[in-house]
């Protein structure tokens, strides 16, 4: 059966005796050789563009330079709740991570309001505030003073 795309090639050089119909074999005529060149480079392109319907599969690291778009529905594995990394954060990740933090809705450029949920152990700026069941609440129409770790202050 002809190799017609490059996923039909063997691993094994002496099972590819020919590219796309056209004879490679041992004692091959000269003049198929630059057809078969032709059929390979035509073979690459396909595969490069996605032509060949073929998936690629990559068998170790891969690295892309430039822009990558992904489409489809691209898959990646969860990392596990205290990867700090530039992996790629997945859905589950983040819900993971998230947890019922409630909703928030834009009220101006300097507030936003908060409802729902629980925020329990989270870090801003390396500091863990804890849960927002303890602490003051304070609500003014002046700049925060005083006050300790957990307190909140609301400007009006």
């Amino acid at each position: 059966m002809a190799k017609t795309k490059i996923s039909e090639y063997d691993s094994n050089a002496s099972g590819n005796t020919d590219i796309n119909g056209i004879n490679i074999n041992e004692g091959c005529p000269p003049s198929t050789i630059n057809n078969s060149i032709r059929e390979l480079m035509s073979a690459l392109k396909n595969m490069i563009t996605g032509a060949d319907g073929d998936s690629m599969v990559v068998g170790s690291n891969l690295t892309v330079n430039g822009t990558t778009v992904l489409t489809g529905n691209a898959t990646a594995p969860t990392q596990i709740a205290t990867d700090n990394s530039t992996k790629i954060a997945t859905t589950a990740y983040v819900q993971a991570k998230t947890g019922a933090l409630g909703t928030m809705s834009a009220q101006n450029a300097n507030a936003v309001a908060i409802t729902g949920g629980t925020i329990t152990g989270a870090t801003v700026g390396g500091v863990t505030i804890g849960t927002n069941a303890g602490g003051v609440r304070t609500v003014s129409t002046s700049s925060p003073t005083g006050g300790s770790n957990g307190d909140i202050w609301y400007i009006v």
